[in-house]
């Protein structure tokens, strides 16, 4: 009888953090996310939400949890054609994941990362006007990188940018373990080509910049030794406490705050002093901003493809996070120590000052 009762307690145990999360409460919250570049059935672009959504337990007005295959605006990779656009309505959150869009080589078996013809994409001014009309005061606006580059036209972009608070420099990077494989797209690699009138050489870990007027500029690992350092600043830490600062692996853009646009988190690098040389030249600085957020406007500004995540984690259990971050390496390490915890946050304090919104309405008698 006693090894039975310890064996039910182990149990228990156990499952205690599933059975936690099972009672927690739901918290209704009205999400749109915009996200053009679904070419695949994997829903990546926007999939690391999802899994942040469905782990705070937070669900739609008619209380079915998030479907990251049906609650996007953007491209249906099933059917291949433009899903209905979204049309005003009260938000609680603006979630733009990704306006690049699909091109013919996204629907291959195999892309190679070539440049081919647009089929879908860039944001619309009727669609901003909607979004923005549907933004009330306690609205969260949330943008990442590639929300207003091209093929989104310069006008909307410029007007993206003022309501985000930033202004983007025109150049895009990312770091890549091995500039020697395919994950280095096609484009960029005849990109350099055609601007160096040479080979692409290039070997091992490396850091490659691209700007809108097709300059691409390419540190080997004699001149840059690391990702970009994700790191947050003394208001970032303030702001987000459980969050950790951790490499990020992907794509990001470069962008300068406006005046009333705060810097909660940046980009480093481990530059030799002949990388130093190269970004000087380049007018592009050592350490720019990962994370911009206008407190008044309640918008923040990620200068990175964050949300997107290809792995299907069981985030159904309290706290696994927690388990996950002490075993995540490279890509998923900053998923688990960074946006995670960071998204955790921000949804939280949506949540909350939607409420209390709603309590002080209640005690006016509005």
């Amino acid at each position: 009888m006693k090894k039975i009762a310890i064996a039910i307690l182990l149990i228990l145990l156990v499952l205690s953090p599933r059975i936690y999360w099972a009672l927690k409460e739901e918290k209704v919250m009205d999400i749109a996310v915009i996200d053009k570049s679904v070419a695949k059935k994997d829903y990546r672009e926007h999939n690391g939400l999802f899994h942040v959504l469905e782990g705070k337990k937070i669900v739609r007005p008619d209380r079915e949890a998030y479907d990251r295959s049906l609650d996007y605006y953007g491209f249906d990779p099933y059917d291949q054609v433009a899903l209905e656009p979204f049309h005003e309505r009260p938000l609680d959150m603006i979630y733009v994941a990704d306006t690049y869009g699909v091109f013919s080589d996204d629907l291959k078996a195999k892309p190679d990362g070539s440049r081919s013809e647009l089929l879908y994409g860039g944001m619309e001014l009727m669609e901003w006007n909607e979004l923005m009309a549907s933004k009330g005061e306690d609205t969260t606006l949330i943008a990442e990188f590639n929300s207003f580059a091209s093929p989104t036209s310069e006008e909307m972009s410029t007007i993206m940018q003022k309501e985000l608070g930033i202004t983007w420099t025109g150049w895009i990077g990312r770091y890549f373990n091995d500039m020697s494989n395919a994950e280095v797209p096609k484009w960029l690699v005849e990109g350099y080509k055609e601007q160096k009138n040479s080979e692409w050489l290039f070997a091992g870990s490396g850091l490659a910049f691209v700007h809108t007027s097709g300059k691409v500029i390419v540190l080997d690992g004699q001149e840059n030794k690391s990702a970009a350092h994700f790191k947050l600043t003394k208001d970032g830490e303030e702001k987000f406490p459980k969050v950790y600062s951790s490499d990020y692996m992907y794509w990001f853009d470069v962008v300068e705050p406006n005046e009333k646009t705060n810097i909660l988190a940046t980009y480093e690098f481990d530059l030799t002093e002949k990388g130093r040389s190269v970004l000087q030249e380049a007018d592009i600085p050592e350490i720019f901003p990962a994370v911009l957020h206008q407190e008044q406007a309640n918008t923040y500004y990620f200068a990175g493809d964050y949300a997107d995540f290809d792995k299907n984690p069981i985030v159904k259990w309290q706290g696994i996070h927690t388990v996950y971050k002490y075993f995540a390496k490279d890509v998923s390490a900053f998923y688990w120590l960074t946006y995670f915890p960071m998204m955790e946050e921000i949804l939280d304090e949506t949540y909350h000052r939607k409420n209390s919104e709603k309590s002080s309405d209640s005690s006016t008698g509005k």
